[in-house]
């Protein structure tokens, strides 16, 4: 009886040992097809901006054919992208696409006839709503390597991870330092001499020439709360104009409005202004919150003075914002 009573009790431990496993794999293997699959749709928006680019760099090149620089640039990521193997070198070629693509776009504000072009605002119709998708979709993919990773910190799928030798999948991260709010200084047009700071609520109140900032003034909150960021940009040097664009992409499916005359909605806020010499601007950014959960929001700033194309800089940033369950009340 008492025999019985234990191989009962194996027989039960075993069906249950078995049960949580077959489970926990189960779970796993769906959230690691969760993460592939949503690499595929970064890819695929990846490659749809790599066939648009030989007919913008044909357009381009029409009205600016010694720009050869730039031109280059763009042809040697985009190969690249074709030629890449991982996953790891598709993410390094696809960063440097974004950045050479961004520096092609500013040597076209120098182009009017080109800027007016109808050929040309066709493929940078095509171009910005592909950057929109590409955005949408790198995140959606952190979002899920992010849940796998959790996961396999957890218990019992630490165990189960273990045994399979499951490892942690590669976040798309923006460009080393994307994490820090730009804070550029200025002596004179195209000398930096900060170009980083941690990130700070409170602005710093002396500028020496220069500078063009994005910071959170309220990035944690309830849910039904509104993200509020602040945009800050000040052009303190005798001469030039400064042009500046920045860009902000807020978690999916939440909404971006701003107190700026500047593109926004669900997708993306765009603002691209100039400031004369001793001009400034404060646009405030507001993100409606629909879920809850740690985000990041995904932010470029790039400028340049005058038409001096060696002035340019380029920024990539991550802005980390939370959303909570209301308090009962």
């Amino acid at each position: 009886m008492n025999l019985n009573k234990v191989v009962l009790a194996v027989v039960v431990l075993a069906f249950l040992v078995g049960g949580v496993f077959f489970f926990t794999y189960n779970g796993l293997v769906s959230a690691q097809e969760g993460v592939d699959a949503q690499w595929h749709q970064v890819e695929n928006q990846y490659q749809r901006r790599a066939d648009l680019i030989p007919n913008l760099v044909d357009t381009v090149k029409g009205y600016t054919a010694h720009e050869e620089k730039i031109f280059t640039e763009v042809a040697k990521y985009r190969s690249q992208w074709s030629a890449a193997a991982t996953q790891e070198e598709k993410m390094e070629a696809a960063e440097g696409m974004d950045s050479a693509i961004s520096r092609l776009l500013v040597v076209v504000e120098n182009y009017p006839q080109l800027k007016a072009s109808e050929n040309f605002l066709a493929l940078q119709a095509q171009l910005e709503g592909t950057e929109n998708r590409i955005a949408v979709e790198r995140m959606r993919y952190n979002e899920k390597v992010r849940d796998y990773n959790t996961q396999l910190k957890k218990i019992p799928s630490s165990f189960v991870a273990g045994m399979l030798g499951s490892e942690p999948k590669v976040y798309f991260e923006a460009e080393k330092g994307a994490q820090d709010v730009p804070e550029v200084n200025f002596n004179q047009p195209g000398t930096t001499t900060s170009p980083f700071v941690s990130p700070s609520v409170t602005p710093p109140s002396t500028i020496t020439n220069a500078s063009i900032k994005l910071y959170g003034l309220k990035t944690d909150v309830e849910l039904g709360e509104n993200i509020i960021f602040k945009l800050s940009a000040v052009n303190l040097i005798t001469k030039p104009v400064m042009r500046a664009q920045v860009i902000l992409i807020p978690p999916s499916g939440m909404s971006v409005t701003s107190s700026d005359n500047a593109f926004s909605g669900a997708g993306q806020y765009t603002a691209t202004f100039d400031l004369q010499p001793g001009g400034s601007k404060d646009i405030e950014i507001t993100i409606q919150t629909v879920q809850t959960g740690d985000f990041n929001v995904e932010g470029r700033v790039n400028y340049y003075f005058g038409t001096d194309l060696s002035t340019a800089e380029d920024y990539t940033l991550q802005l980390p914002i939370k959303v909570r369950n209301k308090r009962p009340i």
